[in-house]
């Protein structure tokens, strides 16, 4: 009697049903704790955060936040096909994400509970066809090792679009499994038949909406169709005869192309939407031109990911963490040892079959699941072996559902190759499934089984609660400081200037959006390195971190804030300290006047550009330069509107009004600009070796990214404002 795979339904006992209901509930739940529990960065609802409930991740990166922003923006009225934040992406987990946040309100927690379903949804979707495809036991234990995987586990946590992929992907092989298979008339003939292959084809589609590798994943379908109509010559059993199969199969990919359709025509539309792609595919367009040197490189760095060396990024992975230990290792090369028999070796006639057969594995059932699972990791992989091993851990991410199939076949080959062998001596109707348990073998083999996830569990734990989530640079990954700092403006009111290293709109400003929740804030954001924002109200408040400290040339106009605090951070931190001040607009104010020099060749300081800006003073600490050297300076300007796209020039003219130096920069992005308040931008030329000393007219100005279009002052012809003459001189 064949020692194990059974369908787990015909001529089962009603308790073999209700155990094996059972173990998946059981993993499942498994599943929900590993990825549920300190899942928020901030409860929802609260206006702090309780000591101990920092969440884990303790934070949120700025693509996590750029994706509760968009989510946000759709309850807010956005209907986009295609999102332009994170040099593009694909829309299906926002639109996912947006019905859980009208619940949540705009927080962490929404997009993390949307990932924490698509995982779920992947292992529910990878137990339903692995069971159809090997049988009950396989089924269970592929699923358990989702559940507590370290790498399964980190995706379904992380806020990403990436784990959408291989959900809709998973449920997507079910139907089309379904729709394959024969050996159910109920569900698989006649009308009903074409009914899966058209949901089949539906989900497959969806799954463009989710991630870029589901542009190459769609071939596994083909693929498998191909392979079913060979078995079928080849003398397989309980599949589609070849007409059916074919005019299946072409229904499920000419659904999917109908629903992937919209999406394409518009990125065909707008063909510089696609940035990351440029860029991930430079090692594809260097071998085309016959260097196959980076793409050799990534690949063979790729190949060390299952069991070797892993992704070196913090942010997604332990650095150098393979994707499996040394036993799962072992166990998955043997699986696809197994799986490559199944696919191929079962083909021939009496001693191949039997063989096989031994193992306790039907060849009609699982030779065409085996060859789809080998599919399915190969195209699932193939993108890291063009992007190399960083950040490995979401582009392999359609290879995920079937990583933990291949030690579950290798551990159900063995109990057939040994343990059921022992069983069958003693009990011929010794079964390693679930209700079919009788043999003391069987029952051995099983707790063995549960042992080792068990053991695998606990690791993913230690890895992931433990290492992982308290490391420093995580906590820097996943913008621990701003989070800190915003706790505290959640508590504060009125005007916040807050220094950080990531300014611009996607990065800290999104995970305001998610952690602010004072409305009586109204936050200005800035880099402390190279800007400072003053704001014009009094009782202001500013902090800034250890990541961002204030150059010298920028800390005297700091002189009057009063230092109220510095945040409580843990001692390994790297961003530390962190320093929060009060400040009095007026006395500000009075600080620049005094200390800012306002005469120029020209008009006198203040003078106006255009609706935006107002140039009001300059601090230049020296006239004077050598050939080689650098000259320092600082802009005051008060700022009269928000200029999204904004930018600061500063610039020494040479002979013919052409810039012989340049600082072309501004630290505190134009879209965040409040009326009233003041900015300070730090300018450093350099001028070039060989500057033939004389006289130079130094001047500043502002243009408005990406066109360039300069802003022209009040006073003056020119589109600059000069504001003094500069000796350039040997000595």
């Amino acid at each position: 009697m064949r020692a194990t795979i059974t369908d787990g339904r015909s001529g089962q006992w009603p308790t073999a049903r209700l155990l094996r209901l059972g173990l998946v509930l059981l993993i499942l739940l498994a599943a929900a704790a590993f990825r549920l529990v300190d899942l928020p960065s901030v409860p929802p609802g609260t206006t702090s955060i309780p000591p101990g409930m920092t969440g884990i991740p303790p934070g949120m990166t700025h693509d996590e936040a750029d994706h509760g922003l968009t989510a946000w923006g759709i309850l807010n009225g956005a209907r986009d096909i295609y999102f332009t934040v994170g040099y593009g992406r694909e829309p299906l987990y926002d639109y996912a994400t947006a019905p859980i946040m009208a619940v949540t309100g705009p927080n962490i927690l929404a997009p993390r509970l949307a990932s924490v379903y698509f995982s779920l949804l992947m292992i529910a979707a990878v137990y339903a066809w692995a069971r159809r495809a090997f049988g009950g036991p396989v089924a269970l234990l592929a699923a358990a090792g989702l559940a507590v995987g370290f790498w399964p586990v980190m995706a379904g946590r992380q806020a990403l679009r990436s784990i959408a992929l291989p959900a809709l992907f998973a449920l997507a092989v079910l139907f089309y499994w379904q729709a394959s298979t024969s050996d159910r008339a109920r569900t698989a003939t006649g009308v009903r038949r074409y009914v899966l292959f058209v949901i089949a084809g539906f989900v497959l589609g969806l799954t463009f909406y989710t991630y870029v590798p589901a542009r190459v994943m769609w071939l596994a379908f083909p693929s498998l169709t191909l392979y079913l109509l060979i078995s079928g010559r080849a003398g397989l059993q309980g599949y589609a005869d070849n007409p059916s199969q074919m005019s299946g199969s072409a229904v499920t990919l000419l659904v999917a192309a109908a629903v992937a359709a919209p999406l394409f025509v518009h990125l065909a539309g707008n063909p510089g939407l696609e940035v990351r792609i440029d860029e991930l595919s430079a090692p594809l367009r260097t071998a085309t031109a016959g260097d196959f040197g980076p793409l050799w490189s990534n690949a063979s760095g790729a190949l060390k990911l299952f069991t070797i060396e892993g992704d070196q990024t913090w942010r997604y992975n332990i650095p150098g963490k393979p994707w499996m230990g040394p036993v799962m290792g072992v166990l998955f090369y043997v699986g696809l040892v197994v799986a490559g028999w199944l696919s191929f070796g079962t083909f021939g006639k009496g001693r191949n079959r039997v063989f096989s057969e031994k193992l306790g594995f039907y060849r009609d059932r699982s030779s065409p699941g085996a060859f789809l699972a080998l599919v399915w990791l190969a195209l699932g992989f193939a993108p890291v072996l063009v992007t190399g091993p960083g950040l490995s851990m979401t582009q392999a991410i359609g290879a995920l559902p079937v990583l933990y199939l291949f030690p579950a076949l290798a551990f159900a080959a063995g109990y057939g190759a040994i343990v059921g062998r022992l069983a069958r001596r003693d009990d011929r109707t010794a079964r390693f499934a679930p209700g079919r348990v009788r043999s003391p073998w069987a029952v051995a083999y099983g707790l063995l089984a549960v042992a080792f996830l068990a053991a695998v569990a606990v690791q993913t734990a230690r890895d992931y609660f433990g290492r992982w989530a308290n490391a420093p640079e995580v906590r820097v990954q996943y913008e621990a400081t701003m989070v800190a700092a915003l706790d505290y403006l959640n508590r504060g009111t009125g005007a916040a200037a807050v220094s950080t290293i990531t300014p611009g709109r996607f990065h800290t400003p999104a995970v305001a959006l998610l952690t602010l929740r004072n409305p009586e804030v109204v936050p200005r954001w800035f880099d402390g390195r190279q800007s400072l924002i003053l704001p014009g109200e009094s009782g202001a408040t500013m902090v800034i971190p250890g990541f961002t400290p204030l150059p010298p040339l920028l800390q005297p106009f700091l002189a009057g804030a009063t230092l109220v605090e510095e945040l409580l951070m843990r001692p390994d931190d790297l961003d530390r300290p962190v320093r929060v001040y009060s400040l009095d607009g007026e006395g500000v104010a009075q600080d620049l006047e005094q200390s800012m020099t306002t005469t120029t060749p020209g008009a006198p300081l203040p003078v106006r550009f255009g609706d935006h800006l107002e140039l009001t003073g300059y601090d230049l600490p020296s006239v004077q330069v050598k050939p080689g050297g650098t000259l320092s300076l600082v802009t005051a300007w008060r700022i009269l509107a928000p200029l999204p796209g904004a930018s600061l020039f500063a610039q020494i003219l040479g002979d013919g009004g052409r810039p012989i130096a340049t600082a072309d920069a501004l630290g505190a992005p134009g879209e965040w600009w409040v009326a009233g308040d003041t900015l300070l931008q730090l300018h450093t030329l350099e001028l070039p070796p060989g500057t033939t000393p004389g006289q130079y007219p130094l001047i500043a100005g502002a243009y408005v990214r990406p066109d360039g279009l300069r802003l022209s002052p009040a006073a003056g012809a020119n589109d600059y404002f000069e504001l003094a003459t500069v000796t350039v001189a040997d000595d």
